[in-house]
């Protein structure tokens, strides 16, 4: 059994946590009497004026310790993890779950199937609630965790719980009542699968999560994932160029209504629905902020309008010498050839090199999935010499190695391409396109 508490990873010199001999290493077990399971525990119980700390120390000793400090004043101690006990695992059987559909030899967060409501008010992960304990509850809402996401899919009890492949999936409505009495914001999402939540299943949906505003501050639909590895997985069908547009029409519709009752659309669709439609992506003002860029819906967007705000303000004196080539997957190849138009002004050659993704097959087509052995396929020898810049979120957490094991410096080699590992930002982006040899324009350029 894993030791309880939390295991300080850095002490601040000078603070209340150094002066008392807290060490790196040392483990908080308690604050006034109450185990501290996560950072959220730390920073609540951690405020009061009044603090009795049980330490275990690295020797073994149990330390008990007394505090007078100002309120919220900082013990100074810095923790490497958020979840002190241990993530809370999901427990569901989805339909469309995307872990079971994946390969071996992955990069090990890929595979980590993460259903903490802790995780989703740190950094917005989707909960599905069907694990939440009586003390879970009591904690959630006794420390008001807002907004926390949601992943919903379907308002209808008996097509929630045949896509959780759950019965504790039917009480979401009940759920998500108990928050808005509560005044908690949630965010949710529909994993939209053709056939199961879609047409009147949808609109019943959308419907209910409307008439729980303010409580449901947006509702999120995202395309099913299905990859090349569904053996003796429940057979799905992705979502096709005229469901895309259909239901491009039906969310316009809701926009327009909820605009009008709300001042927010409400409900947005991520931005693969319009690639795979052939339609033109919303300006921004369609996101209202952005309350679900994480889950993929307006990131092309404020993509665009970071590096639109950047280029107005930015006076470029020498330009790369050559063409700069970027990687990427299918569904953000319509992206950066807006993002080369906005560069061709300032004369900066910016190309495209779009790669099929046959590794995971199926309706793949994101760049954070692609691997080294189709980047090869891609880029053949054609490129050897050029400039190739690398978005980072394709390599795994070390930042040296592909999904497949490949190095970046493997992928170089078998290329001949000067291959560049670059952030996934507009800012990034830019810099590293100027950093390389370049020229100074001539007048008028």
């Amino acid at each position: 059994m894993a030791k309880k508490g939390a295991i300080v990873a850095g002490v601040i010199p000078g603070s209340i946590g150094d002066e008392i001999g807290i060490e790196p290493g040392d483990r908080i077990v308690s604050i006034n009497g109450q185990p501290v399971d996560d950072i959220l525990d730390y920073r609540y119980l951690a405020d009061d004026q009044y603090l009795e700390v049980q330490v275990s120390k690295t020797n073994g000793e149990v330390w008990v310790l007394e505090i007078e400090k100002d309120y919220e004043e900082s013990l100074g101690l810095d923790f490497d993890a958020v979840v002190f006990d241990r993530i809370r695992p999901c427990v569901n059987k989805c339909l469309f779950c995307f872990v079971d559909q994946l390969p071996p030899g992955m990069r090990k967060s890929l595979y980590v199937k993460d259903d903490d409501y802790r995780l989703s008010f740190l950094y917005g992960n989707f909960i599905s609630l069907t694990n939440l304990t009586r003390r879970d509850w009591d904690k959630i809402l006794g420390m008001r965790l807002s907004p926390l996401y949601v992943s919903v899919h379907a308002t209808d009890p008996d097509i929630r719980a045949r896509v959780f492949g759950s019965s504790r999936a039917r009480s979401v409505m009940r759920d998500l009542m108990r928050f808005k009495d509560h005044n908690i914001e949630v965010h949710a999402q529909v994993v939209l699968c053709p056939g199961i939540n879609d047409g009147e299943v949808l609109q019943q949906t959308i419907r209910d999560l409307r008439s729980l505003w303010p409580s449901v501050r947006s509702v999120g639909i995202v395309p099913v994932g299905i990859t090349g590895f569904r053996d003796n997985l429940p057979q799905l069908s992705p979502v096709t160029r005229e469901q895309a547009r259909a239901l491009i029409g039906q969310v316009d519709r809701w926009q327009a209504e909820y605009r009008q009752e709300l001042g927010v659309g409400l409900v947005y669709l991520a931005d693969e629905f319009y690639i795979k439609a052939g339609e033109e992506l919303p300006d921004p003002e369609y996101y209202d902020g952005y309350p679900q860029i994480e889950n993929g819906i307006g990131l092309t967007a404020d993509f665009l309008e970071e590096l639109s705000e950047i280029l107005s303000g930015l006076k470029i004196t020498a330009t790369p010498d050559g063409p700069i080539y970027v990687i990427c997957g299918r569904s953000a190849e319509p992206m950066f050839k807006t993002v080369a138009r906005m560069l061709n002004p300032a004369g900066i050659d910016l190309r495209i090199i779009p790669v099929t993704n046959r590794y995971f097959g199926g309706e793949v087509t994101v760049t954070g999935l692609l691997t080294g052995h189709d980047i090869v396929m891609a880029l053949g020898r054609q490129y050897a010499g050029e400039r190739v810049l690398l978005p980072k979120t394709l390599l795994r957490d070390d930042g040296v190695v592909l999904l497949d094991d490949m190095t970046v410096s493997q992928l170089a080699a078998a290329s001949g391409a000067r291959v560049e590992v670059v952030e996934p930002n507009p800012g990034d982006l830019l810099d590293a396109i100027l950093s390389g040899p370049s020229r100074t324009p001539p007048k008028g350029e």
